[in-house]
C-alpha cells in the first residue's frame, strides 16, 4: 500500500499555513486573524526564522496536515535578529540576553506541528525523518531541538526518533531541555 503521507518543501503560497502552525507549535491557540496575517507576511520573506524557505509541509492523502520549520543553526542569530523585532507581541524586546536556540554545526528543528485531526498517524515522525535528510544533505553533523520538559508527548516523540538529552537552554525566561541527535 502506498504511503498516505507525502512531504514537500513549502512555497511562499504556504505562508498562512506556516503562520497558523508556528503559532500552534508555540501553543498560541487563540489569536486574531490580523496576527496570523502578520506572521504570514513574515513567513513569505526569505530571511526570517519562519520563512517558507525553512519550512516543510506534510500532507496526508494530499491534505496539508503538518509543518516543520528547521534550518542550519549557523543562520539562527541573523534570522532571529530580523524575526523577533517583527513579532514583539509574542516575544517582547528582551531576547538579546537569552540563550541561542541553535548555533553553527547544528541543524535546528525550530517548530513542529500536526493539525489535531491528523495526529497519531506518523506525520510528526515523517517530518522528523525529513529533517534528518535535510541535515544530512546540508552536511551538518548534529540535529538539535528545545523541548518543554513538561510536554511528555513531544518528549517521547523526539526520544523515539533518536534524540537524546543534552542539557538545558533558557528562552524567553523558560527553561527547555536541549535534545540532540548525531
Amino acid at each position: 500500500m502506498e504511503s498516505r503521507i507525502t512531504i514537500r518543501r513549502a512555497t511562499p503560497d504556504d505562508a498562512r499555513f506556516i503562520a497558523e502552525n508556528v503559532l500552534r507549535a508555540l501553543h498560541i491557540e487563540e489569536t486574531d486573524d490580523s496576527h496570523i496575517e502578520h506572521l504570514a507576511g513574515i513567513s513569505r520573506r526569505e530571511d526570517t526564522l519562519y520563512s517558507w524557505r525553512n519550512s516543510t509541509i506534510a500532507l496526508y492523502d494530499g491534505v496539508p496536515a503538518g509543518l516543520m520549520v528547521a534550518y542550519d543553526g549557523a543562520r539562527y542569530r541573523r534570522m532571529r535578529d530580523i524575526t523577533f523585532p517583527m513579532i514583539r507581541m509574542y516575544v517582547g524586546d528582551d531576547y538579546h540576553s537569552m540563550d541561542d536556540e541553535a548555533s553553527a554545526g547544528e541543524f535546528y528543528l525550530d517548530s513542529l506541528a500536526v493539525l489535531p485531526g491528523f495526529r497519531n498517524r506518523g506525520i510528526a515522525s515523517a517530518l522528523i525523518r525529513e529533517m534528518f535528510r535535510l541535515r544530512d544533505e546540508a552536511g551538518i553533523p548534529l540535529a538539535t531541538i528545545a523541548v518543554d520538559p513538561d510536554n511528555d508527548t513531544a518528549y517521547r516523540l523526539y526520544i523515539k526518533n533518536g534524540f537524546r538529552p543534552d542539557g538545558h537552554i533558557t528562552v524567553f525566561g523558560t527553561t527547555y531541555d536541549r535534545l540532540v541527535c548525531p
